[in-house]
């Protein structure tokens, strides 16, 4: 068995990487920036591929998946986050969330599903911030996690492989870690989530679910039982 995980060499995206490992996977892992993490881990893993790809540059993806033997699972991880006030939002930074999270995801399931199995399946990441929780310091990112939900009914439609999009809340990753901790609490209690998710079990609940959902579901999960 094969998969492919963007953004697959650091946060949410590593432990994907990690879990696939673990349970028997080849694992292409595309990375962007985190080029020591990518080195590290390739030193450390066997059966693991990291690649450097933007996924926001089409030919970029294009030519990752010409190269890459066929897949049974793609995860669509990578993304980024820009919070700031509206005010001190620019076009620019609106435009560069919207590129890599939505033009990103798109690029990877445009060509990555010419590499897919017969019973292959990709699975995007969005968020809760594209169903029920909201934040205007994070407008373009909760856009750009919403017009993920839609590419995922979208493809549903077109495309044979399963296409499926998870929906987490606050997950325990470095980034969020170490964030203000004032501001997590109340961001919690917003979102009426008791704790922070835990990565590894997020994992494994999507990895060992995702087969029972039906192409184009959308799952929001903000606690792992």
């Amino acid at each position: 068995m094969k998969a492919v995980v963007t953004g697959g060499c650091s946060g949410l995206g590593e432990v994907f990487t990690r879990e696939l490992l673990k349970r028997g996977y080849y694992v292409y892992a595309l990375y962007n920036k985190s080029l020591d993490s990518a080195y590290a881990m390739e030193q450390e893993l066997d059966n693991l591929r990291c690649i450097k790809c933007d996924i926001k540059d089409e030919k970029n993806v294009d030519s990752v998946f010409f190269n890459i033997d066929d897949v049974d699972l793609i995860i669509n991880n990578a993304s980024i986050a820009i919070d700031n006030n509206y005010e001190d939002k620019s076009a620019k930074e609106f435009l560069k969330v919207l590129e890599t999270n939505v033009v990103g995801t798109f690029n990877v399931i445009k060509y990555g599903n010419h590499k897919l199995t017969k019973d292959g399946a990709i699975i995007n990441i969005s968020s809760d911030n594209a169903i029920d929780n909201y934040n205007p310091i994070s407008m373009d990112y909760d856009a750009s996690k919403a017009g993920i939900n839609m590419l995922t009914k979208d493809f549903s439609l077109c495309l044979e492989n399963k296409v499926v999009s998870i929906c987490p809340g606050w997950i325990a990753t470095p980034s969020v870690l170490n964030m203000n901790q004032d501001f997590l609490k109340e961001e919690l209690k917003r979102n009426k989530q008791k704790e922070l998710i835990n990565p590894e079990e997020l994992v494994n609940r999507i990895l060992d679910e995702y087969k029972d959902y039906e192409t184009g579901s959308i799952k929001v999960i903000k606690e792992v039982k």
